[in-house]
């Protein structure tokens, strides 16, 4: 008699350490290989990816959020049916901190799922002791290995820091020599370039005034020097030769305030000399740190955020952003919105505010639902309030299921005791990554900081500052708010010219809503 074959669900949990263009070919080449190896150890059925990008040892600063998402998933039985098989290109990928490994081995233990290797060419079974003890043994392996790269790090961190030594980018102004240390090519020193490194002194003098200059704001440099067709280096892409770029006042500001122009090399935010010769007189420099410090350089009081819908409205045409402009003879020089990118459209400023927001006399979209008695305190997607039901019923299960062995008669053996403990420590585990999530789920009404809704919304949206304005606009008018996003089409692709008939609402997914 045939006997049915078992197509299971298998989930990868894809990590790469490395950005700047490697992160998406190493991620396709897990990809790849761990779909290949459905051949041999199938047949599956492939379920949503885990993606991060960072290093997975306890030395990471990056959070790695599909991790954390993998976790609470597995805790929360969200993972998938027992049986289902989580896919790892190699044991590494998953942890570098034996802890964490060993807990979500249990996690998948108490799931019923699969781990599989694909490196390894073997899919592990968590319940079985051995299996068991090949994972955590890889996974200790991967922790060594990163305590051991971490220490080689900072023995090189400490002596290069030690001897004065660069690191980092190269700053705008010098460059560098480099050597081969540990069999590999490190910054030993850095000199002026003499085509740059004049244009930095010229910099710090010309907003000083020092050596007989007027003295100047960074703008006007900037200005001064995109006229004079001064840009950045230029860089390598896949052999072919990228000219620099234009800089801008805010690259320059920046180039003011690195402490390497006056010889100092910074780390963990402490200033230690450097090993090169500075190209600033460290009067100078800090006679331009004090400008930079002056309250009184500010050029205006008032807020940059000046209109409340341009960050909300969007093309209907090219599903481009929105920038406000001075309209022409059809509109007598009123302001108008038009299509940032590509000109598709332009819309009447005025008439496009009255519809939208509108005024207490009479109210637009937004005031109207602000005004509403029955405005929800929530604002969150209906699949989030699907997700908090099932994390509440999930840590229901598991607290009862802890209190169980608390409340057990005591263990009769050693191994008995054990077991329970590694079984509470488990579901210890479990609740606090479900709390995690639950605490995250359970969001305050963003609204409640910003304006009361209700009866007389209106009155007290005229009384409310414009940063606040376009922070509740940006929550109604999203595609995942209560009005959805306002998209402006062209005349031609519209009823009638009238806004009411130019705007169209999306959701999330793109479809048309009912505003």
């Amino acid at each position: 008699m045939a006997t049915a074959t078992v197509i299971r669900t298998a989930r990868e949990y894809a990590r790469v350490s490395k950005g700047k263009g490697k992160t998406a070919r190493s991620i396709s080449d897990q990809h790849r290989e761990n779909q290949a190896a459905e051949r041999d150890h199938g047949p599956w059925t492939w379920g949503e990816a885990y993606v991060d990008t960072g290093s997975a040892s306890k030395y990471a600063t990056k959070v790695r959020d599909d991790f954390d998402r993998l976790t609470s998933d597995l805790a929360a039985g969200e993972f998938g049916a027992p049986g289902d098989v989580l896919v790892l290109w190699e044991i590494s990928r998953l942890s570098r901190e034996t802890g964490k490994g060993v807990k979500l081995i249990d996690l998948c233990e108490a799931g019923g799922y699969l781990i599989h290797i694909t490196s390894h060419e073997r899919t592990y079974n968590p319940a079985n002791y051995q299996d068991r003890h090949d994972l955590i043994s890889g996974i200790n392996d991967a922790e060594k290995e990163a305590r051991l790269l971490s220490k080689r790090t900072r023995r090189g961190t400490d002596s290069a820091v030690g001897d004065g030594r660069p690191h980092g980018k190269i700053p705008f102004g010098y460059r560098r020599t480099y050597e081969l240390i540990d069999g590999r090519p490190r910054p030993v020193s850095q000199e002026p370039d003499p085509v740059e490194g004049p244009l930095v002194v010229e910099l710090f003098e010309r907003v000083a005034g020092w050596n007989g200059r007027k003295r100047e704001s960074i703008r006007s440099v900037a200005v001064d020097w995109e006229a004079r067709g001064i840009r950045s280096r230029g860089r390598t892409v896949d052999g072919e030769p990228v000219p620099g770029v234009v800089l801008s006042r805010q690259y320059l500001a920046a180039v003011l305030k690195r402490q390497a122009y006056k010889g100092v090399r910074m780390h963990d935010g402490q200033g230690r000399p450097g090993n090169w010769e500075p190209l600033v007189d460290p009067e100078l420099f800090d006679a331009v740190q004090a400008i930079l410090a002056d309250p009184s350089r500010r050029s205006t009081t008032t807020t940059s955020v000046k209109h409340v819908l341009t960050g909300v409205l969007r093309c209907g045409t090219c599903g481009g952003k929105v920038s406000l402009r001075p309209g022409g003879r059809a509109y007598d020089g009123r302001l108008v919105y038009r299509c940032w990118d590509r000109d598709c459209f332009t819309a009447d400023k005025a008439e496009t505010d009255a519809f939208l927001v509108g005024t207490a006399d009479r109210p637009g979209l937004v005031l109207a639902y602000l005004s509403r008695p029955d405005v929800s305190a929530q604002l969150r997607p209906e699949a989030e309030e699907a997700e908090l039901a099932a994390v509440r019923a999930a840590l229901t299960a598991r607290r009862r299921d802890l209190k169980e062995f608390e409340d057990a008669e005591p263990a009769i053996t050693l191994a008995e005791s054990r077991e329970r403990a590694r079984a509470v420590e488990a579901l210890e585990f479990v609740i606090a990554a479900l709390e995690k999530r639950e605490n995250a789920l359970v969001r305050p009404d963003p609204l409640t900081h910003l304006i009361e809704t209700g009866p007389g919304a209106a009155e007290r949206w005229a009384a409310t500052d414009i940063a606040a304005q376009r922070a509740i606009a940006a929550l109604l008018l999203a595609t995942d708010g209560p009005l959805g996003q306002p998209r402006v089409m062209r005349v031609a692709d519209s009823a009638s010219p009238a806004v009411a008939d130019r705007l169209r609402f999306v959701d999330a997914d793109g479809r048309d809503l009912a505003a």
